[in-house]
């Protein structure tokens, strides 16, 4: 059988996707045309409009991203895609026609579409699973310390791969490219982590790509910044030029004031689920509804970070600080439910309207950790470039317990990268976060541990 090509499946089902819904708005006109301020024409072409945003939503949303975890994520992704286009559909019927009457039609039109979608899904899905096999990655480490690593990886990609990993460390020159030479033919895709003297990652590289394997590569910190690279040309010579990462004052500008007017939408829209909320964490535990705790933002300044509380009373008193942990017997039952839609960091609009945080930035550390963190993580100050956020690429891609290296990866890239879009598809995909329970899994045995913790480790041993 032939190995699943995740990057055309993804384009296949797209196209799919698309044409099922222009068959169903098509169906729609047809059916019930609309008469009155709307009329016929205008109904056509808001139901085009309504399949390319909705679309676009899905896009967004990576429904069709070559590594989705499987069916519960392409359905979450649908039916938000659907709710998004619904709400934009009923501000264009406000705006433009003044209209209430086709809400109805939008609602409907919006539960086909998503049952249809789902439906496809589900069969193009089966016939995938019947008639082609999962590909074979590899996964290739030097370091032994890293074990917990490539395992995070073989295990994280078992819905999609039929996945393995090595560690070629005390292997030399002659021996590694043997061992690429008799064991990438065995796999379709290869995955190399950072770390590798330039011998072995030039062997890695080149080795799959003249095999055409599929290729993922962990990059170095220094590396970040060269996927938003552009080229230039001195001279004849081709040189890529990777621009400063400070934000300029109009996109500081514009960032600040896109924060201040969702910050207050944000608390309107969030004032009656904050009321209850409260009220359930003073009704099951005692002490305070609001916890208090000192972070750093842009330029390391100290803040007041608001959450609800979802701990014990004194949770660090006896363990002093430390990240939360997958089944951490310090949160409380109403902490659990919180933390598994990230409701407890609502709070955090206030701080984003104080100028304390920004909706979208790097997560918001403690300087107990900072100090930590920046002796052992290179470039980690380069975080502190710009607000810390509400939520982040780390947020979106990562858990509660992402370690502190792979989320530094994240923020550099976000802040190489920025762009008002970025921040859009990031807030859009922190909605769908809120339903996928992985999201919010604490430290595991599978976490990356620190230079100290290693350090620790070898003295007890």
């Amino acid at each position: 059988m032939k190995p699943r090509n995740m990057r055309s499946e993804g384009k296949y089902n797209f196209l799919l996707n698309c044409a099922v819904l222009l068959s169903i708005a098509a169906l729609f006109w047809l059916v019930m045309p609309e008469r009155g301020p709307i009329g016929s024409r205008s109904m056509l072409f808001l139901n085009a409009v309504y399949v390319c945003g909705l679309m676009g939503f899905m896009w967004a949303l990576e429904k069709y991203s070559a590594l989705i975890s499987g069916m519960r994520e392409k359905a979450v992704s649908t039916i938000l895609s659907a709710i998004y286009m619904f709400v934009v559909m009923c501000a264009i019927n406000f705006i433009l026609f003044n209209e209430s009457a086709r809400l109805i039609y939008d609602a409907a039109f919006a539960l086909v579409d998503i049952l249809f979608v789902c439906g496809i899904d589900a069969l193009t899905e089966r016939f995938y699973n019947t008639h082609y096999r999962q590909p074979r990655l590899l996964i290739i480490d030097t370091d032994p310390n890293n074990i917990n690593r490539t395992k995070r990886i073989k295990y994280g990609v078992l819905k999609k791969y039929d996945s393995w990993y090595e560690n070629i460390d005390g292997k030399t020159s002659e021996e590694f490219v043997e061992f690429v030479n008799e064991q990438f033919p065995l796999f379709d895709a290869v995955c190399v982590l950072n770390g590798f003297h330039r011998f072995e990652y030039r062997a890695a590289v080149n080795t799959a790509v003249k095999m055409n394997k599929d290729l993922f590569i962990v990059p170095e910190m220094v590396d970040v910044g060269k996927t938003n690279a552009k080229i230039v040309c001195f001279d004849d010579i081709l040189t890529l030029y990777m621009p400063k990462t400070e934000f300029s004052a109009a996109e500081l500008f514009f960032k600040r004031t896109v924060d201040i007017v969702l910050s207050l939408a944000g608390l309107i829209a969030a004032a009656i689920p904050m009321a209850i909320i409260a009220a359930a964490i003073k009704l099951t535990s005692p002490g305070p509804v609001i916890y208090k705790q000192t972070r750093y933002t842009r330029g390391k300044r100290e803040f007041e970070i608001y959450k609800f509380r979802t701990m014990i009373p004194d949770a660090e008193k006896l363990s002093g600080p430390k990240f939360a942990e997958k089944d951490d017997p310090r949160i409380t039952k109403v902490g659990k439910v919180l933390r598994s839609m990230r409701l407890d960091e609502l709070p955090q609009i206030i701080n984003i309207l104080k100028g304390d945080m920004s909706v979208v930035g790097p997560r918001p550390e403690r300087p107990v950790f900072v100090k930590q963190f920046e002796k052992e993580i290179e470039r980690y100050n380069d975080r502190f470039k710009v607000k810390a956020g509400l939520t982040s690429l780390s947020h979106v891609y990562g858990r509660y317990s992402t370690y502190i290296h792979d989320r530094t990866y994240y923020d550099l890239f976000y802040i190489t990268h920025y762009s008002p879009l970025l921040d859009l598809k990031i807030i859009l995909l922190t909605t769908k976060t809120m339903f996928l329970k992985s999201a919010a899994e604490g430290e595991d045995g599978f976490k990356e541990k620190t230079v100290a913790e290693h350090k620790e480790e070898a003295l007890i041993k």
